[in-house]
Formats: C-alpha cells, structure tokens, sequence
C-alpha cells in the first residue's frame, strides 16, 4: 500500500498550531480562575493537579478522539490517522501534557525541591528549545512536521477538504496599500511645510479680527525698555528664559525660541506686540 501524504501548505499548519494554543489557553484560564475563586488556599496547593486534570481532558477531547488537536480542526487538518497508532497516541500524551506538569509542580513544591530534579528539567527545557528552533528550519524547508513532538513521533498534517488551500481576502491588504502609500505621501510633504510660518499667519489674522491693535510711539518707548525680574517667563514657550534674548521690542525670550523661529521663518513677529525683527538678536 502507498503511503498516504498529502500536501499541506506550511502557513496552515503554523496557523493551526497558534490556534491550537490559543484555544487551549483559554479554556484552562478560564476553568482555573472560576476554580480558584471558589477556594484559593484549596487552589494553590493542588494548582499543579489542577492544571494537569484540564490539560488531560482537552488532549483526550481533541487529540485521543478525534486524532486532531481544536487548532487543526478549525482548518480542517488532522493527522494522519494510519500513522497515529495506539503507541502513538501515549507517547504524544506523555511528550506535550506531562512535561508542563512537571515543570508546574517544580516551580509550586519549592518547599520540597530537589536541586538534582531542578536541574534536570532546565537542561531539557534548554535541550528542547534548541531542538524545537532547529526542527522549525527543517519544517521550512520541508513543510512536514511543524512541531518537535510532531517529528519525534513521525507524525503528518493530512487535509480533510482534498487539499483545499485558504482562501485569501485583498480587501485587507488593498486598505493597507492604500494607507501604506498615504503615510509615505505625508512623510515627503510634512517636512517641507513652515508650521512656523503658517503658525504666524493664523495667529495675526486672529489677532486682526478679533483684538485690532493700534500701537502708539508712546507705548511702543515703553515697551523698548528691557526689564528682567524674577517672575520673568519666555514670551513664546511660557517658562523661565535660557539664555534670555529680545529683538529690540522688549519682550524676553530663551534664546532657542527666538532664534528657531527666526530662522524658520524670516518674517516673524514678536507673539506679543507684533514687532518684527529687522537688525538681529540681542542677549538681555
């Protein structure tokens, strides 16, 4: 008899494994905290119990009955069940569900630890995650056996839909052109444009409306005088002055507001009485 593989495309085989997790993790966060608001002294002493219990029960629902986990369900996946024998079967329970019992019993028995046990589960922890980081670049480039557990055991993806492939939606990625080439316009304009500038223009045209200003010689000899206290605030930036400076009008400014505007925009007008600067900066 041929053996029996049919092709199932990578992507769908990682996605069933993230859904598979994802599904489990669920159901055991949710059982474990309506358990552990019943009693939680009870919880924390038989936590680890617990765990195994929950996570007994959806391997027998998912893998032992149907030879395929939740994850592999919803896309219609499976493995193939000639290869999945009864030996199979209890070695798959003991590799994926055991090994989090013991690692969760390691971590709540502090009181009872031995530093030999402890040992020994980080060197296999650390021994399987490099095993699993070289099984997932073999799995890239041969497509089969996504999973160490899946390798060591010999184990295939199968479709149940004749090899049906995912169907794929460019709505989505229309939307995400769009938006892509719509950020890419804004970071080629937006550093072109003088907000400074525009700033100015709105800020007088408001003042022309709605506060009409004469100014007078008087008032502007008054205000020539340059006067600097200890309640002296920067006319643009509202703090206290870095390296205090003024363009003749008499009002004080930190330097590096002064000195960025008149720079940005060559035009700029004292925020305050609406002088222009016209023979430089000066310090206070």
């Amino acid at each position: 008899m041929a053996e029996r593989i049919l092709y199932v495309p990578r992507v769908n085989q990682i996605d069933a494994i993230n859904l598979n997790r994802d599904i489990t993790r669920l159901i055991r966060d949710n059982l474990l905290e309506n358990l552990q608001a019943i009693s939680p002294s009870l919880f924390a002493k038989i936590q680890p119990e617990l765990d195994l219990f929950i996570q007994s029960a959806i391997w027998l629902g998912s893998v032992g009955k149907q030879c395929s986990t939740f994850g592999q369900q919803l896309l219609v996946l499976s493995y193939d069940k000639e290869r999945l024998t009864t030996s199979r079967l209890c070695l798959h329970f003991i590799l994926t569900v055991l090994p989090k019992y013991i690692k969760n019993w390691d971590d709540r028995r502090t009181t009872i630890r031995a530093e030999w046990l402890h040992k020994a589960i980080e060197w296999g922890e650390n021994a399987a995650l490099l095993l699993s980081v070289l099984n997932f670049f073999r799995f890239l480039k041969t497509g089969r056996k996504p999973t160490l557990v899946d390798y060591i055991l010999g184990l295939d993806y199968i479709s149940l839909r004749h090899n049906q492939r995912r169907d794929i939606g460019y709505k989505y990625l229309t939307r995400e052109l769009l938006w892509g080439g719509f950020m890419e316009i804004l970071g080629l304009l937006l550093p072109v444009i003088n907000f400074r500038k525009i700033r100015r223009v709105f800020n007088n045209t408001l003042k022309s409306v709605y506060s009409p200003r004469k100014t007078s010689k008087a008032h502007i000899a008054e205000e020539n005088v340059i006067v600097m206290t200890s309640n002296t605030v920067c006319t643009f930036c509202g703090e206290r002055p870095t390296i205090p400076h003024h363009m003749g009008c008499g009002h004080i400014y930190c330097y590096y507001c002064l000195s960025a505007n008149i720079s940005t925009d060559a035009d700029f007008n004292c925020v305050e009485c609406g002088a222009t600067c016209f023979n430089g900066i000066w310090a206070v």
